[in-house]
């Protein structure tokens, strides 16, 4: 039985979102993340797919299009994410939607396939541990769930990449999260690209760290996934593309 894993960073290049808004206007598609196996006992294949170019829809196409590329050569019957009801799934799910109406493709059904049996293992973390949340949390961060389940999943540290200090400027903390992705360094890629210097030494450091990142989103939520119950998890936290719209 395949399971696929797929986690989703973006970016907010033209107007940052308000605080705690999970509307897609605010976010631009900018790179996929995603794993497979067989058997939720062997290695996964991993794979991060990157924007090609600049903010313009035909870039988002393609991504979409490389995403559904990749899945297609795998027998996929169950698809993971963390957290992907709320965020990845949402997501996917209108930017197919407006892709559909502009470009006249098929898009979202072929988005809605891919999370037609879809388990959030943020819902099945959050209500396994439901001691550790805080009054205002409904989601566990995912590194705590790591940390809580003994499984080793690393943070990416910045101190690890030859990066200059302009990379770096706003960024609070000395490892990598999702936020700094969305807020700084997505946007700092496809400037890259855009300007035609992706074969820059510091362009390829920025690639590798971000990718590093990306891994470590996917590489592991088939073990977490397991530790917290495997197949029993698939019918209670089982969330269809009808549950998330």
């Amino acid at each position: 039985m395949g399971t696929l894993v797929i986690d989703i960073e973006t970016a907010s290049p033209f107007e940052e979102p308000p605080e705690n808004s999970n509307d897609t206007q605010y976010f631009e598609l900018f790179a996929v993340s995603l794993a497979y196996a067989d058997n939720v006992n062997d290695t996964p294949e991993t794979e991060v797919l990157f924007r090609s170019g600049d903010w313009d829809d035909r870039y988002t196409i393609d991504l979409y299009e490389r995403l559904f590329e990749w899945c297609t050569n795998r027998s996929v019957d169950r698809l993971l994410t963390y957290n992907g009801t709320w965020f990845d799934g949402t997501h996917l799910l209108n930017w197919a939607r407006d892709i559909d109406d502009t470009a006249d493709r098929d898009f979202l059904a072929r988005t809605e396939a891919l999370f037609e049996n879809h388990v959030d293992v943020a819902l099945a973390a959050a209500d396994e541990y439901e001691a550790e949340l805080w009054d205002d949390q409904h989601i566990l961060p995912d590194w705590k769930v790591y940390d809580l389940v003994g499984i080793n999943n690393d943070s990416v540290w910045y101190g690890d990449y030859d990066l200059p200090d302009s990379y770096l400027s706003g960024i609070d903390g000395k490892a990598v999260q999702g936020k700094h992705i969305g807020q700084i360094l997505g946007e700092a890629y496809v400037q890259n690209i855009d300007a035609g210097i992706e074969h820059t030494s510091v362009h390829n450091e920025l690639t590798q760290l971000l990718k590093d990142y990306c891994l470590s989103d996917v590489a592991d939520l088939i073990d977490l996934y397991t530790a917290l119950g495997g197949s029993h998890l698939d019918d209670t936290y089982r969330r269809t593309a009808a549950d998330i719209a």
